[in-house]
Protein backbone atom coordinates (compact mmCIF):
# COMPACT_ATOMS: atom_id res chain seq x y z
CA UNK A 1 0.00 0.00 0.00
CA UNK A 2 1.51 3.66 -1.22
CA UNK A 3 1.49 6.55 0.89
CA UNK A 4 1.39 10.06 -0.37
CA UNK A 5 4.45 12.26 0.54
CA UNK A 6 4.14 14.42 2.96
CA UNK A 7 5.34 18.22 2.33
CA UNK A 8 6.91 20.35 5.13
CA UNK A 9 7.21 24.21 4.52
CA UNK A 10 10.26 25.31 6.73
CA UNK A 11 9.12 29.32 6.93
CA UNK A 12 12.23 31.17 8.21
CA UNK A 13 13.08 34.67 8.52
CA UNK A 14 16.61 33.77 7.09
CA UNK A 15 19.03 30.93 6.60
CA UNK A 16 21.44 29.87 8.68
CA UNK A 17 23.75 27.08 8.69
CA UNK A 18 22.62 25.03 11.69
CA UNK A 19 19.16 25.07 10.20
CA UNK A 20 20.72 24.06 6.77
CA UNK A 21 22.33 20.61 8.63
CA UNK A 22 18.98 19.45 9.07
CA UNK A 23 17.78 21.00 5.49
CA UNK A 24 20.31 18.57 4.08
CA UNK A 25 18.71 15.43 5.95
CA UNK A 26 15.40 16.07 4.11
CA UNK A 27 17.03 15.80 0.41
CA UNK A 28 16.10 12.83 -1.42
CA UNK A 29 14.02 10.86 1.23
CA UNK A 30 10.75 9.16 -0.33
CA UNK A 31 8.70 10.17 1.97
CA UNK A 32 8.93 14.07 2.69
CA UNK A 33 9.36 16.58 0.17
CA UNK A 34 10.94 20.19 1.90
CA UNK A 35 9.75 23.72 1.03
CA UNK A 36 12.15 26.66 2.29
CA UNK A 37 10.49 29.86 2.67
CA UNK A 38 12.59 32.81 3.63
CA UNK A 39 11.46 36.81 4.05
CA UNK A 40 15.50 36.98 3.11
CA UNK A 41 18.26 35.78 1.34
CA UNK A 42 21.16 36.95 3.72
CA UNK A 43 21.70 39.21 6.20
CA UNK A 44 24.77 40.60 6.61
CA UNK A 45 24.76 42.81 9.26
CA UNK A 46 24.47 40.06 11.72
CA UNK A 47 26.47 36.96 10.40
CA UNK A 48 29.15 37.91 8.00
CA UNK A 49 28.83 34.47 6.06
CA UNK A 50 31.06 34.65 2.81
CA UNK A 51 27.99 32.83 0.62
CA UNK A 52 24.53 33.09 0.40
CA UNK A 53 23.39 30.11 1.67
CA UNK A 54 19.51 30.03 1.32
CA UNK A 55 20.01 27.97 -1.54
CA UNK A 56 22.70 25.98 -0.26
CA UNK A 57 20.36 22.17 -0.75
CA UNK A 58 17.69 22.74 -2.51
CA UNK A 59 15.72 26.28 -4.42
CA UNK A 60 14.06 28.59 -1.84
CA UNK A 61 11.14 31.20 -2.10
CA UNK A 62 12.03 34.80 -0.80
CA UNK A 63 8.68 36.13 0.57
CA UNK A 64 10.11 39.59 1.45
CA UNK A 65 9.85 41.36 4.29
CA UNK A 66 6.95 43.24 3.82
CA UNK A 67 3.19 41.62 3.39
CA UNK A 68 3.26 39.12 0.56
CA UNK A 69 -0.27 38.03 -0.01
CA UNK A 70 0.68 35.60 -2.54
CA UNK A 71 3.14 33.74 0.13
CA UNK A 72 0.31 34.01 2.85
CA UNK A 73 -2.73 33.17 0.17
CA UNK A 74 0.10 29.80 -0.54
CA UNK A 75 -0.10 29.02 2.82
CA UNK A 76 -3.70 29.07 3.36
CA UNK A 77 -4.55 27.40 0.16
CA UNK A 78 -2.69 24.00 0.70
CA UNK A 79 -4.34 22.26 3.21
CA UNK A 80 -2.71 19.26 2.81
CA UNK A 81 0.66 20.46 3.20
CA UNK A 82 2.55 21.27 7.15
CA UNK A 83 3.72 24.28 8.15
CA UNK A 84 6.80 25.40 10.47
CA UNK A 85 7.10 28.91 11.28
CA UNK A 86 10.40 29.25 13.14
CA UNK A 87 9.79 32.65 15.40
CA UNK A 88 8.04 35.70 14.75
CA UNK A 89 10.43 37.37 12.81
CA UNK A 90 8.52 39.83 10.45
CA UNK A 91 5.24 40.69 9.38
CA UNK A 92 4.53 37.76 7.48
CA UNK A 93 5.12 35.33 10.20
CA UNK A 94 3.00 37.34 12.53
CA UNK A 95 0.12 37.60 10.27
CA UNK A 96 -0.03 33.85 9.43
CA UNK A 97 0.39 32.97 13.16
CA UNK A 98 -2.95 35.13 13.26
CA UNK A 99 -4.49 33.71 10.41
CA UNK A 100 -4.10 30.18 11.01
CA UNK A 101 -5.63 30.69 14.55
CA UNK A 102 -8.58 32.79 13.98
CA UNK A 103 -9.27 30.29 11.18
CA UNK A 104 -8.36 27.57 13.43
CA UNK A 105 -5.86 25.89 11.14
CA UNK A 106 -3.47 23.17 12.25
CA UNK A 107 0.54 24.67 11.86
CA UNK A 108 3.52 24.05 13.91
CA UNK A 109 5.72 26.88 15.84
CA UNK A 110 9.59 25.99 16.23
CA UNK A 111 11.22 28.48 18.99
CA UNK A 112 13.81 29.10 21.20
CA UNK A 113 13.76 30.94 24.36
CA UNK A 114 13.62 34.33 24.69
CA UNK A 115 16.20 36.16 26.99
CA UNK A 116 15.22 35.98 30.35
CA UNK A 117 16.30 40.12 30.64
CA UNK A 118 12.88 41.15 30.63
CA UNK A 119 14.22 44.18 33.07
CA UNK A 120 14.58 47.40 31.60
CA UNK A 121 12.42 46.00 28.07
CA UNK A 122 10.41 48.80 27.01
CA UNK A 123 6.58 48.02 28.41
CA UNK A 124 5.44 48.01 24.57
CA UNK A 125 7.59 44.59 23.83
CA UNK A 126 6.64 42.92 26.96
CA UNK A 127 3.22 43.84 25.53
CA UNK A 128 3.55 42.36 22.35
CA UNK A 129 5.76 39.07 23.39
CA UNK A 130 2.52 38.76 26.50
CA UNK A 131 0.05 38.76 23.62
CA UNK A 132 2.00 36.59 21.42
CA UNK A 133 2.36 33.72 23.14
CA UNK A 134 -1.25 33.84 24.62
CA UNK A 135 -2.29 34.18 21.00
CA UNK A 136 0.56 30.63 20.51
CA UNK A 137 -1.64 28.77 23.29
CA UNK A 138 -4.90 29.21 21.97
CA UNK A 139 -4.45 28.20 18.65
CA UNK A 140 -4.28 24.87 17.00
CA UNK A 141 -0.11 24.53 16.58
CA UNK A 142 2.31 22.17 18.19
CA UNK A 143 4.85 23.91 19.39
CA UNK A 144 8.84 22.37 18.94
CA UNK A 145 11.24 23.99 21.57
CA UNK A 146 15.05 24.28 21.23
CA UNK A 147 15.50 21.89 23.91
CA UNK A 148 14.78 20.99 27.02
CA UNK A 149 15.42 23.97 28.63
CA UNK A 150 13.14 26.33 25.91
CA UNK A 151 10.12 23.08 26.67
CA UNK A 152 10.40 23.84 30.40
CA UNK A 153 9.95 27.46 29.88
CA UNK A 154 7.21 27.10 27.82
CA UNK A 155 5.21 24.58 29.91
CA UNK A 156 5.86 26.88 32.85
CA UNK A 157 3.76 29.17 30.65
CA UNK A 158 0.81 27.04 30.50
CA UNK A 159 1.41 25.15 27.21
CA UNK A 160 -0.45 21.79 27.51
CA UNK A 161 2.37 19.06 27.78
CA UNK A 162 0.64 17.22 24.28
CA UNK A 163 1.26 20.12 22.40
CA UNK A 164 5.20 20.86 23.26
CA UNK A 165 8.05 18.64 21.75
CA UNK A 166 11.69 19.09 22.02
CA UNK A 167 13.51 20.11 18.45
CA UNK A 168 17.20 20.86 19.16
CA UNK A 169 19.75 22.63 16.49
CA UNK A 170 21.62 20.08 15.05
CA UNK A 171 24.99 19.79 13.47
CA UNK A 172 26.71 17.75 11.38
CA UNK A 173 28.36 14.31 12.97
CA UNK A 174 29.41 12.69 9.69
CA UNK A 175 32.41 14.25 8.84
CA UNK A 176 35.42 12.82 9.07
CA UNK A 177 37.10 14.83 12.39
CA UNK A 178 40.35 13.92 11.17
CA UNK A 179 40.65 15.90 8.08
CA UNK A 180 40.20 18.86 10.16
CA UNK A 181 43.15 17.40 12.73
CA UNK A 182 44.94 17.70 10.18
CA UNK A 183 45.04 20.80 10.35
CA UNK A 184 46.53 21.26 13.40
CA UNK A 185 50.09 22.58 12.95
CA UNK A 186 48.87 25.31 10.62
CA UNK A 187 46.18 26.18 13.68
CA UNK A 188 48.65 26.06 16.32
CA UNK A 189 51.03 28.68 13.83
CA UNK A 190 48.28 30.75 12.74
CA UNK A 191 47.46 31.68 16.56
CA UNK A 192 50.50 31.58 17.98
CA UNK A 193 50.27 28.82 20.41
CA UNK A 194 53.25 28.41 22.93
CA UNK A 195 55.52 25.61 21.89
CA UNK A 196 53.96 22.53 23.61
CA UNK A 197 51.07 24.20 24.67
CA UNK A 198 47.17 24.35 24.62
CA UNK A 199 44.33 26.16 21.80
CA UNK A 200 41.73 27.11 23.76
CA UNK A 201 38.42 28.24 21.44
CA UNK A 202 34.80 29.92 22.23
CA UNK A 203 32.89 31.43 19.25
CA UNK A 204 29.49 33.33 18.62
CA UNK A 205 28.05 36.72 18.41
CA UNK A 206 30.22 38.98 21.06
CA UNK A 207 27.01 40.12 23.01
CA UNK A 208 26.89 40.67 26.99
CA UNK A 209 24.55 37.86 27.43
CA UNK A 210 26.92 35.57 25.75
CA UNK A 211 29.65 35.53 28.79
CA UNK A 212 32.66 35.85 26.89
CA UNK A 213 34.00 38.76 29.85
CA UNK A 214 33.37 36.23 31.94
CA UNK A 215 35.35 33.37 29.99
CA UNK A 216 38.28 36.11 30.10
CA UNK A 217 38.10 36.77 33.38
CA UNK A 218 38.24 33.10 34.01
CA UNK A 219 41.78 32.93 32.03
CA UNK A 220 43.09 35.87 34.39
CA UNK A 221 42.08 33.64 37.42
CA UNK A 222 44.42 30.75 35.90
CA UNK A 223 47.88 30.40 37.59
CA UNK A 224 50.51 32.01 35.77
CA UNK A 225 52.36 29.06 34.79
CA UNK A 226 49.14 27.24 33.48
CA UNK A 227 48.14 30.47 31.75
CA UNK A 228 51.24 30.79 30.27
CA UNK A 229 51.05 27.58 28.37
CA UNK A 230 47.62 28.49 26.89
CA UNK A 231 46.07 30.69 23.44
CA UNK A 232 42.18 31.27 23.58
CA UNK A 233 40.43 32.44 20.73
CA UNK A 234 37.45 33.91 20.91
CA UNK A 235 35.65 34.01 17.07
CA UNK A 236 32.26 36.44 16.82
CA UNK A 237 31.68 39.88 16.09
CA UNK A 238 29.16 42.27 17.71
CA UNK A 239 28.48 45.08 20.36
CA UNK A 240 31.37 43.80 22.90
CA UNK A 241 34.20 43.80 20.59
CA UNK A 242 35.99 46.81 21.98
CA UNK A 243 34.93 46.18 25.49
CA UNK A 244 36.70 42.52 25.12
CA UNK A 245 39.35 44.11 23.50
CA UNK A 246 39.87 46.53 26.41
CA UNK A 247 39.27 43.88 28.81
CA UNK A 248 41.89 41.70 27.52
CA UNK A 249 44.54 44.94 27.70
CA UNK A 250 43.52 45.75 31.51
CA UNK A 251 44.33 42.34 32.02
CA UNK A 252 47.58 41.98 30.27
CA UNK A 253 45.95 38.81 28.56
CA UNK A 254 46.68 40.17 24.54
CA UNK A 255 49.03 36.80 24.40
CA UNK A 256 46.95 34.40 25.80
CA UNK A 257 43.19 35.89 24.44
CA UNK A 258 42.57 36.43 21.04
CA UNK A 259 39.48 37.65 19.16
CA UNK A 260 39.16 36.05 15.52
CA UNK A 261 36.35 37.83 13.24
CA UNK A 262 34.08 35.40 12.05
CA UNK A 263 35.12 32.48 10.17
CA UNK A 264 34.07 30.05 7.20
CA UNK A 265 32.75 27.22 9.01
CA UNK A 266 35.43 24.97 7.65
CA UNK A 267 37.72 27.10 9.67
CA UNK A 268 35.78 27.29 12.59
CA UNK A 269 35.42 23.56 12.73
CA UNK A 270 39.51 23.26 12.38
CA UNK A 271 40.00 25.40 14.72
CA UNK A 272 37.28 23.46 17.66
CA UNK A 273 38.78 20.44 16.46
CA UNK A 274 42.69 21.31 17.44
CA UNK A 275 41.51 22.62 20.29
CA UNK A 276 42.38 21.14 23.93
CA UNK A 277 38.83 22.40 25.02
CA UNK A 278 35.84 24.47 23.70
CA UNK A 279 33.92 26.49 26.24
CA UNK A 280 30.48 27.90 25.92
CA UNK A 281 30.53 30.35 28.95
CA UNK A 282 27.34 31.98 28.50
CA UNK A 283 25.11 33.87 31.19
CA UNK A 284 22.17 32.81 28.63
CA UNK A 285 22.00 31.30 25.22
CA UNK A 286 18.72 29.61 24.54
CA UNK A 287 21.05 26.84 22.45
CA UNK A 288 25.01 27.43 21.19
CA UNK A 289 28.11 25.71 20.64
CA UNK A 290 27.96 22.99 23.05
CA UNK A 291 26.55 20.63 20.30
CA UNK A 292 29.55 21.81 17.95
CA UNK A 293 32.25 21.08 20.26
CA UNK A 294 30.87 17.87 21.08
CA UNK A 295 30.53 16.29 17.29
CA UNK A 296 34.28 17.26 17.26
CA UNK A 297 35.49 15.31 19.88
CA UNK A 298 36.27 17.85 21.93
CA UNK A 299 35.86 18.21 25.70
CA UNK A 300 33.30 20.69 26.63
CA UNK A 301 33.05 23.00 29.18
CA UNK A 302 29.72 24.56 29.16
CA UNK A 303 27.97 27.21 31.59
CA UNK A 304 24.02 26.16 32.95
CA UNK A 305 23.26 29.11 30.89
CA UNK A 306 23.45 27.82 27.94
CA UNK A 307 20.94 26.12 26.54
CA UNK A 308 22.84 23.19 24.89
CA UNK A 309 25.35 22.63 27.35
CA UNK A 310 22.15 21.76 30.09
CA UNK A 311 20.53 19.95 27.36
CA UNK A 312 23.52 18.12 26.31
CA UNK A 313 26.38 17.77 29.50
CA UNK A 314 26.00 15.01 31.80
CA UNK A 315 28.65 16.80 34.22
CA UNK A 316 32.34 15.07 34.60
CA UNK A 317 30.62 12.43 32.39
CA UNK A 318 30.70 13.75 28.71
CA UNK A 319 31.56 17.51 29.43
CA UNK A 320 31.73 19.75 32.53
CA UNK A 321 29.20 22.59 33.74
CA UNK A 322 29.23 25.05 36.11
CA UNK A 323 27.67 28.39 37.10
CA UNK A 324 27.71 31.13 34.52
CA UNK A 325 28.88 33.85 37.05
CA UNK A 326 31.22 31.51 38.49
CA UNK A 327 34.48 32.11 36.96
CA UNK A 328 36.37 30.45 39.86
CA UNK A 329 34.94 27.27 39.06
CA UNK A 330 35.35 27.80 35.09
CA UNK A 331 39.22 28.36 35.50
CA UNK A 332 39.11 25.38 38.06
CA UNK A 333 37.39 23.17 35.37
CA UNK A 334 39.79 24.30 32.51
CA UNK A 335 42.56 23.40 35.01
CA UNK A 336 41.39 19.96 35.68
CA UNK A 337 41.37 19.36 31.68
CA UNK A 338 44.77 20.71 30.98
CA UNK A 339 46.41 18.84 33.62
CA UNK A 340 44.80 15.44 32.81
CA UNK A 341 44.89 14.17 29.15
CA UNK A 342 43.29 11.13 30.07
CA UNK A 343 40.08 13.26 31.64
CA UNK A 344 40.28 15.19 28.04
CA UNK A 345 40.69 12.13 26.25
CA UNK A 346 37.69 10.47 28.23
CA UNK A 347 35.22 13.60 28.32
CA UNK A 348 36.26 14.41 24.25
CA UNK A 349 35.19 10.64 23.34
CA UNK A 350 32.08 10.72 25.27
CA UNK A 351 30.95 14.32 23.80
CA UNK A 352 31.59 12.89 20.49
CA UNK A 353 29.04 9.43 21.58
CA UNK A 354 26.67 12.00 22.88
CA UNK A 355 26.55 13.81 19.54
CA UNK A 356 26.17 10.84 17.18
CA UNK A 357 23.14 9.69 19.30
CA UNK A 358 21.51 13.18 17.89
CA UNK A 359 22.25 12.71 14.28
CA UNK A 360 20.44 15.62 12.20
CA UNK A 361 18.32 12.49 10.66
CA UNK A 362 16.45 12.40 13.91
CA UNK A 363 15.15 15.73 13.37
CA UNK A 364 13.04 14.95 10.20
CA UNK A 365 12.21 11.92 12.23
CA UNK A 366 10.93 14.33 14.82
CA UNK A 367 9.28 16.55 12.33
CA UNK A 368 7.48 13.38 10.71
CA UNK A 369 6.15 11.94 13.52
CA UNK A 370 5.37 15.04 15.94
CA UNK A 371 4.37 17.92 12.92
CA UNK A 372 0.91 18.29 11.87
Amino acid sequence: MSHSKVIINLIQDLATPHNNVLIEHFIGREDVEIKLWYAQAQEKNRYQWNTDISQQHCPATIYGNGVNFDFLRYCLAHRDERFVIVGWMNSNTRLLHLLFTLLRRPFNHWTDMPSRADNGMPLRKRTLRWLAYRLLRYSRSRVFGVGITTVEFLRALGFPEHRLFSLPIFVSVDEDIMDYQARREEMHRRYMVPRGGFLLSAGSRLIFSKGYDLLIKAIADLPDALRHTIKLVIVGSGEESVSLQGQIKALGLQDTVQIENWLDIADFKALIANSAIFIHPSRFDSYGGTTLGMALGVPVIGSTGAGAAVDRIEHGVNGLLYDATDTKALAGHIAALLEDSDLRQRIGHAGRETALHWHPSRGVEILLQYSI
